[in-house]
């Protein structure tokens, strides 16, 4: 899915280049003071807007902190165009809100030349965290088990180390062949291909590992593990439920 939106990312970042070429750009200098104390410093304060396709963590509109309080960041925009945006602490469940902790509206402005704009945020929206449901296998498994399964997990964690670098290398390829002068289909098919390659070798170890995780468990807990599935529609649902589970309180 990742490699899908990058691609997408990639062939959108085409079309717009053609088409930028050809008009007027300018750039909008944006400076917000945050409310209260401000936030830490290792946070970070981002811009998104119909500028960015309303990206909430987009590293591009990253604001640049002045202190505690105000941040600033500079926009490349179409001239005298309209746009909307809002601002966020990353992601859109973080975005600003109004003093009484009800939605903002989207702020508006038009570029145009030298442009400066400030704003004041008056409050975050901070969200409740979830309550993690207790596993089905809450207080089944032995520390013996758990062990075990803690270092089938080490393995796939060592053996998709490399993996990761070959999928960036292979999407760079894909990206400087869509951004030649001619894209060499012949290439394009080659690439995905590789990319196929690679992700089916990943497939195979996490298959691979899950199958050693359910010969270590018995025909109860496995019992339990299907009940539980039988109420999902994910099969990600099942890595959760078994990496939530806890040892029997004889066992810690």
């Amino acid at each position: 899915m990742k490699k899908f939106a990058l691609f997408l990312t990639c062939f959108a970042f085409c079309f717009l280049y053609n088409q930028r070429m050809n008009a007027q750009t300018t750039v909008v200098r944006f400076t917000v003071e945050l409310p209260g104390q401000g936030i830490s410093q290792d946070s970070a304060v981002y811009l998104a807007g119909s500028f960015n396709g309303w990206s909430f963590q987009d590293e591009n509109y990253r604001m640049k902190r002045i202190d505690g309080t105000h941040y600033t960041l500079d926009v490349p925009c179409f001239t005298n165009k309209k746009y909307e945006y809002k601002y966020s602490l990353g992601g859109k469940k973080h975005v600003e809100k109004s003093i009484d902790g009800k939605e903002v509206a989207n702020r508006k402005f038009t570029s145009t030349k030298k442009l400066k704009v400030k704003d004041t945020v008056v409050a975050w929206n901070v969200p409740e965290p979830k309550k993690q449901e207790q596993s089905p296998l809450a207080g089944m498994l032995t520390q013996e088990q758990l062990g075990k399964m803690m270092q089938f997990k080490d393995s796939v964690t060592k053996s998709l180390a490399p993996v990761v670098p070959q999928l960036l290398g292979i999407l760079q390829k894909i990206n400087a062949n869509l951004l030649a002068d001619k894209p060499n289909i012949d290439l394009s098919k080659q690439y995905n291909t590789e990319a196929v390659k690679v992700v089916g070798q990943v497939l195979e170890s996490l298959t691979g590992t899950l199958m050693q995780v359910m010969e270590v468990l018995t025909p109860e807990q496995k019992q339990k593990l299907r009940e539980a599935m039988k109420s999902s529609s994910n099969p990600g649902d099942l890595i959760n439920i078994i990496s939530n589970a806890k040892a029997t309180p004889a066992d810690k």
